[in-house]
């Protein structure tokens, strides 16, 4: 059933788990459909899976998996690795290569797929009819330029509820503007999205690739952290070796409205903001020019970057001089710098950036900002399905009730960046989404597992905290190991470590790690632009080392790529 476009409430009732219904060879469920070497990406074999568009209803028809696949080169073959960037909306077919072989090992076949709604995959979430068109549609909004907040250092300030009430009240228009268009060109199409259903397809496509007992075997980063975190729980006696990295919480996930989410997402957000400005003070002028001279106080460098969010909050900052000339807001000042957080290999020219803006000069940040990515329609045809829906109208959240969030987040978690999540994570709005799937998973989250879940989590994660780490950790004590790397970044693969990597690698071969093992990492945030930081380190491992450090960072600036491309 697909509402009417003016429904601001849907309630789903009830879901499905039950076992796959027969198909008829009508519907050319199961067969693989291999592509053309030429369109394929080197080195793989590419194609699609037909599998059914609803696992319990097989009259909706069937839907079309893109995959890619990285043949083991190592043999006896130990099985298939499914592989989920992130995003949710990220392209999992380009991780069918050489580098995740490396790390996941040789004698695994390495399988991307585009989940539902996503890139290659049919049907496609597409609610407007170009990229241009959505770029319009965004241009100058609250979803482009964020929340802007008067002052951080004043959140009692009745004023600044009021400006956030305000600016909430367009990004709720936008987003019932975005259902709306939704619903308009995709219909019930919609019905067949969301993290449950992507669970049923690992299923259906690893009995085809590995035959009828060959079990799920798994990858994940970001939101692939949900997707691994649905899987062992949804399908525990399926489940196989495992690996989540970069961890957001499913429970939050799947039982909290998206409005609510960043409570959650920020708390190790402060911890890694103050080490890029205590690394940058380190750094000094030459390498960091946020800072005045080396080992000034990191506060005074705070203070600068406070104090020119505060001005833009006034005035905004006229771009005048690039391919699409407009204006910086502070809300967006502020979220490009948590987006910067999360990748330190970024941080040189971020400092680079803030301090060309500071200048008055805001050409390198804008750009970042209009940058094409993938529209965030997309993700809402994921994040909408597993969201839990409003039970009643007084649950459906208001202008207000956004405001109040934004400042209990700024209050009790993040201050600097309580408000900044929605350029990079552009969740939100679920009330007004069109449809109700046929399955949507809100636990238990206490699965036991015959071969227990690997789990990696960064101390100072600025998304995926490493709170939400030690959760699934805790909930499922038996049946998982975590990895803690000691160092910023979203995802171990922002920062790669020989530890982590080997510890990973280690995993898929049958080994376990200890519970808590703790990898160390050692990284020249702000380097010397004369130098080359990383020779002396890579000169000093061997041959092997050399090639899985390499292949870490290649797939960590992958993955990047896809999250936000």
């Amino acid at each position: 059933m697909v509402l009417g476009t003016a429904a601001i409430l849907l309630v789903c009732v009830g879901y499905h788990q039950t076992s796959l219904p027969c198909a008829s060879k009508h519907h050319e469920i199961g067969e693989v459909r291999w592509s053309p070497a030429s369109e394929c990406p080197p080195g793989t074999e590419c194609g699609s899976v037909i599998v059914p568009k609803d696992y319990f209803d097989p009259s909706a028809g069937t839907a079309s998996i893109a995959i890619a696949r990285f043949k083991a080169t190592k043999f006896p073959k130990k099985g298939t690795v499914f592989m989920n960037p992130g995003g949710p909306g990220g392209s999992g077919t380009r991780l069918a290569t050489q580098a995740f072989a490396d790390l996941i090992g040789e004698d695994w076949d390495i399988l991307g797929f585009d989940p539902r709604g996503i890139n290659k995959t049919s049907p496609q979430v597409k609610c407007v009819d170009s990229t241009l068109d959505y770029n319009f549609f965004l241009a100058n909004t609250v979803l482009q330029q964020g929340f802007t907040v008067a002052s951080s250092s004043n959140l009692s300030d009745p004023k600044i509820e009021a400006q956030l009430v305000e600016q909430s009240r367009e990004f709720l228009a936008l987003k019932k503007t975005q259902a709306e268009l939704c619903a308009k060109n995709m219909g019930d199409e919609l019905r067949y999205m969301g993290t449950a259903n992507v669970v049923r397809d690992m299923d259906f496509m690893a009995k085809i690739f590995d035959g009828e007992d060959g079990k799920i075997n798994y990858w994940g980063a970001s939101y692939g952290s949900i997707l691994g975190a649905y899987l062992v729980n949804m399908l525990p006696h399926r489940s196989g070796f495992v690996v989540i990295d970069g961890i957001a919480d499913p429970v939050n996930w799947s039982t909290e409205p998206s409005h609510k989410w960043p409570i959650n997402w920020l708390a190790s957000t402060e911890k890694t903001h103050r080490l890029y400005l205590e690394t940058c003070s380190q750094a000094g002028p030459d390498a960091c020019p946020l800072a005045e001279y080396a080992d000034e106080p990191y506060e005074d460098i705070e203070a600068r970057l406070e104090s020119f969010f505060d001005r833009l909050a006034v005035a905004p900052l006229s771009v005048p001089f690039t391919s699409r000339p407009g204006f910086l807001t502070s809300g967006a000042a502020r979220a490009l710098l948590l987006m910067f957080l999360e990748r330190p290999p970024q941080w040189a020219d971020s400092a680079q950036a803030f301090a060309e803006a500071l200048a008055g000069n805001g050409t390198l940040l804008f750009n970042k900002l209009v940058a094409p990515r993938t529209p965030e329609y997309v993700r809402l045809g994921v994040t909408c399905m597993d969201s839990p829906p409003p039970a009643s109208p007084a649950d459906v959240p208001t202008a207000e009730d956004l405001a109040a969030e934004f400042i209990k987040t700024m209050q009790e978690v993040s201050p600097h960046f309580g408000a900044s999540v929605s350029v990079g994570e552009p969740d939100g709005g679920c009330q007004y989404w069109p449809a109700c799937g046929p399955e949507r998973f809100a636990g238990p989250w206490n699965a036991t597992l015959e071969w227990p879940m690997l789990i990696v989590s960064n101390t100072m994660d600025p998304i995926t905290p490493i709170q939400s780490g030690l959760r699934i950790n805790s909930l499922m004590p038996d049946s998982t190991r975590l990895i803690i790397q000691n160092g910023p970044g979203h995802c171990s693969t922002a920062i790669p470590t020989l530890c982590t990597t080997k510890l990973v690698r280690g995993y898929y071969a049958g080994t376990l790690p200890q519970n808590g093992t703790m990898c160390e990492t050692s990284y020249t945030f702000f380097p010397d632009p004369e130098s080359k930081p990383d020779g002396a380190v890579l000169g000093a491992l061997d041959a092997e080392d050399r090639r899985l450090l390499g292949s870490a960072r290649v797939a960590g600036e992958l993955l990047q790529e896809l999250r936000r491309g």
